[in-house]
């Protein structure tokens, strides 16, 4: 409920369910955080004494409606370890925010229990985050573990690949039906590919992941995330099928092994050779591209004018999303319908969405 879009975020109201569906269905985030409080913290001490109260039941900042008291989230069995952002605000030093936290944290355990949690930054039964802005700490918890975009199914590599969820992204963003075949001529490990199957039918992109952080969580009922687990997703193109192409041999065969971990092999068609020379199969559908751009991989504007010329002379009729740098999308010579700033990785890019006609 009430969802609020934020720089690089999106915030919004709902139950414990509603974190784990958010967790198993969302394709473009990378984490869910739940707000557990937030109070005024100019420095050090504010930061402490305000963690310090949380815990220890002390007048003071009051945690999130979602069913979690502080004496069954902080009690010492639990380890836990903190990572802090600061931004805006006198404190700047992350580290020494983190340990304020911990600091505040472990004096509110030793207030109520007498003993204190164990820091485990390997595998913490809490992953806590502290983010100050503007001189105001909020405490999130970390209910993913795992970053959401590590889906499973990526068993090889290649040269600067694209991220599950902004591969998800460009899927989403063309506003494609699921119908036609999907293709990308520079496919690369596959990703592209995965994440448009994936979509298409309706196969949710937690659907290998084994494990989430909300799982050792208190209150956490297996039986309910079980029917959250089976409840349908939509699924728009139940006969899709997948055509990749790519130059290099070694990223072919990383695209299949992957392919066959995403349980997609039977549905894709993999060919190797130059993308100006590719042909796709009977359309239309949803040609996806990401070429070589940016810092990691040499281009120049000859080939975003030969990827602008591949779709207007191939994909007639089709519906398309491009990944580009930040300046390479006009020199792809064609209009598109949204644009969409994204970050991949640390490059600035675009997400271009075209209707080719």
């Amino acid at each position: 409920r009430d969802p609020a879009p934020q720089k690089g975020a999106v915030a919004f109201s709902g139950d414990w369910q509603d974190c784990w569906r958010a967790n198993w269905r969302l394709r473009t985030a990378n984490r869910v955080l739940v707000e557990v409080a937030s109070w005024e913290a100019k420095d050090g001490p504010g930061i402490v004494a305000g963690a310090r109260a949380l815990v220890s039941g002390r007048p003071g900042p009051r945690l999130w409606r979602g069913g979690l008291d502080p004496a069954a989230l902080f009690h010492p069995d639990r380890t836990f370890a903190i990572q802090a952002t600061s931004s805006a605000s006198e404190v700047r030093d992350t580290r020494w925010a983190a340990m304020s936290l911990k600091d505040g944290l472990v004096d509110g355990q030793r207030d109520r229990w007498g003993r204190r949690s164990d820091v485990d930054r390997e595998d913490p039964d809490l992953h806590l985050r502290l983010r100050l802005h503007r001189d105001r700490a909020t405490l999130l918890l970390d209910t993913s573990g795992e970053p959401l975009d590590r889906r499973g199914y990526r068993a090889v590599t290649t040269a600067a690949p694209v991220r599950e969820q902004l591969a998800a992204a460009c899927v989403l963003a063309s506003g494609w039906d699921g119908r036609g075949p999907v293709v990308d001529p520079m496919c690369g490990s596959g990703t592209l590919l995965i994440e448009a199957a994936w979509v298409a039918l309706g196969w949710a992109p937690g659907r290998l992941r084994r494990h989430w952080a909300f799982e050792r969580l208190p209150g956490y009922d297996p039986q309910a995330f079980t029917a959250v687990l089976q409840e349908p997703l939509l699924t728009a193109g139940p006969n899709v099928r997948v055509y990749g192409n790519d130059l290099s041999a070694a990223a072919l065969d990383a695209a299949r092994v992957n392919l066959e971990q995403a349980n997609l092999l039977d549905r894709a068609t993999l060919t190797r050779g130059d993308a100006a020379a590719f042909q796709p199969p009977p359309g239309p559908g949803l040609v996806l591209i990401n070429p070589p751009h940016g810092e990691r991989l040499d281009t120049d504007a000859a080939r975003w004018r030969a990827v602008g010329d591949l779709l207007k002379q191939r994909f007639k009729g089709w519906q398309a999303a491009v990944l580009t740098g930040e300046d390479h999308g006009k020199q792809i010579g064609l209009r598109p319908r949204r644009r969409i700033p994204v970050m991949n990785g640390p490059i600035e890019g675009r997400i271009l969405v075209f209707d080719l006609y």
